[in-house]
């Protein structure tokens, strides 16, 4: 909430395997957001999520609210799924387990 002008946002594409999204991500809605919620993601993953970090697109698709960008990454074919997400620049980060930040 301290950003007031859309355009101050970062829009970045993250990838995350498929079969670690699930496991470690939580999506969650605020302010009519799909926002990440929580990232505890493997070591090797690396601190990929910050927090106010909002998901816009799932494998270029626009969903709507938290179910249905789940049901598009239950759905996706790909090894990695790409998530395009507004980041707040200098905002604290979801550290993963054991990261060296």
């Amino acid at each position: 909430s301290q950003v007031t002008n859309e355009t101050q946002l970062q829009k970045l594409d993250i990838f995350v395997p498929l079969a670690d999204i699930n496991s470690y991500l939580k999506l969650t809605e605020a302010a009519g957001r799909i926002c990440v919620s929580h990232w505890t993601g493997p070591h090797r993953l690396g601190c990929l999520f910050n927090h106010g970090d909002h998901v816009v697109a799932v494998n270029d698709l626009q969903p709507q609210g938290v179910e249905e960008a789940y049901f598009f990454i239950s759905r996706s074919t790909r090894k990695e799924v790409k998530l395009t997400v507004c980041r707040i620049p200098h905002s604290d980060i979801f550290h993963a387990k054991g990261c060296s930040c």
